[in-house]
């Protein structure tokens, strides 16, 4: 299925030039469709993909054609009841293709169509193909979950499991991605292969270390002078203190040659319930210390996608520590941002604005969404026709369910399509009448 849309627009309410014209497109994944061994029928001829978490400018084909490199995140998985084992209650997630490799895609738009034409599996140093699943506890970048089967049952975790966020190719055709779980930030080679991989107090900032749970980074750009850039997706939880009082995220700015990393404070929006409820989408560098970022979330109980220009020219360098959640910097000077685009104000609908980038003409802004691989919990209790997900726990020794602290025997658990609007990939087109750079 194709869609194609064209809107001229003659004014809106962005700060540095007006929308002159936008072009949607459905991407195509059916080549890449995933497995499933389930007995769904919606999923009979497999799961969509999502390469929508990252998206950056691959160049032109022979014929003109736009080409992007794009990423999946950690792959299909849908939430848990709230799994008790020891008497203790952990974050659980179903992984329903648990082996699914995160991987590359290259997203080719032509006039009629966008279309997913190759996929690059991400594989370790030793050029295996790594899984989604969580890393295990104790160790960097564990989240705590549990990898669970529809059954309950315990997957194995995945030390060299990967979260990924964000793309970026550098100037010899290297891969540069950034990961939630971590949050790390890892080198590949054009086919894949991670070669460095940096995470906190393995080479970033120890500070890292208290993102929230699946809130690492969530966005990884280059700029012109070759430095990586990595966006912290929400404020820092320090000590489990802060990340609903905490004011600002922080991006991170990692040198590749000298491995010196500089961190930058980014102040959130202020009309959310609480801060914690800011996610960044993405960044894109556009130069000489100016970005894109994408800004999301629910504001005044109205879901938000706002793309923002920053500026970290002037802007102070923040330390290894809490200082800054905490809010105890005196005098702060942290990036400057402006409001470019509202996308909801030009027909985006569309929870996860996850990937972001800048044609060459300067002025032209494009968007991919995060489609969740089409999926969510579907969840069968006769007994309690109503409920969610978030109503249930499983106590693992026991091996039954409970509703709301009562046990519920007749309890089915499996995936359903999510809602209609979401479950495609799309790819945006974002015109402006003036160039940015």
């Amino acid at each position: 299925m194709k869609k194609i849309i064209f809107l001229s627009l003659i004014a809106s309410s962005i700060l540095y030039a007006d929308v002159v014209g936008i072009k949607q497109y459905i991407v195509d994944a059916g080549n890449y469709k995933i497995n499933y061994e389930g007995k769904e029928r919606e999923f009979l001829t497999g799961i969509n993909p999502g390469y929508g978490s990252a998206l950056t400018f691959k160049g032109e084909d022979k014929d003109g054609n736009l080409e992007f490199y794009a990423v999946t995140d950690r792959g299909p998985n849908a939430d848990t009841p709230k799994y008790i084992e020891d008497g203790k209650e952990y974050p659980g997630k179903f992984f329903p293709v648990p082996d699914f490799t995160p991987s590359i895609g290259v997203i080719k738009v032509k006039k009629d169509g966008a279309k997913i034409v190759e996929s690059i599996p991400l594989k370790n140093y030793r050029n295996e193909k790594i899984s989604g699943r969580v890393i295990p506890e104790g160790i960097v970048g564990s989240t705590g979950e549990k990898a669970l089967n529809f059954d309950m049952s315990r997957l194995s975790n995945d030390f060299d499991g990967l979260d990924t966020e964000g793309i970026a190719v550098d100037k010899d055709g290297n891969f540069w991605l950034c990961d939630e779980y971590g949050p790390f930030i890892a080198k590949a080679t054009k086919d894949g292969r991670i070669v460095e991989k940096y995470g906190p107090k393995e080479g970033l900032p120890e500070i890292l270390k208290y993102r929230v749970p699946n809130r690492g980074f969530e966005g990884l750009t280059i700029d012109e002078n070759g430095d990586v850039y990595a966006t912290v997706q929400s404020p820092l939880d320090i000590e489990g203190k802060t990340k609903k009082s905490a004011e600002y995220t922080r991006i991170v700015r990692f040198n590749p040659e000298t491995k010196v990393t500089t961190m930058y404070a980014y102040p959130v929006d202020k009309n959310y319930k609480h801060f914690g409820n800011a996610k960044i989408g993405d960044i894109c560098s556009i130069g000489n210390g100016k970005f894109l970022i994408i800004e999301q979330g629910k504001q005044n109980g109205e879901m938000q996608n706002l793309i923002y220009m920053i500026d970290i020219n002037g802007a102070d360098e923040i330390e290894n520590n809490g200082d800054l959640e905490y809010g105890r910097l005196k005098d702060l000077k942290p990036v400057k941002k402006e409001l470019l685009i509202d996308l909801r104000k030009y027909g985006w609908n569309i929870e996860k604005a996850e990937g972001l980038t800048l044609l060459p003409d300067g002025k032209t802004i494009v968007v991919v969404n995060d489609n969740d691989f089409g999926i969510q919990t579907k969840i069968e209790d006769l007994e309690n026709k109503d409920s969610s997900i978030e109503d249930y726990s499983y106590d693992k020794d026991k091996k039954e369910f409970f509703y709301k602290g009562k046990e519920a025997k007749k309890v089915k658990i499996g995936i359903e399509q999510n809602s209609k609007a979401e479950r495609e990939s799309q790819i945006w087109f974002f015109k402006l009448d003036n160039k940015l750079k």
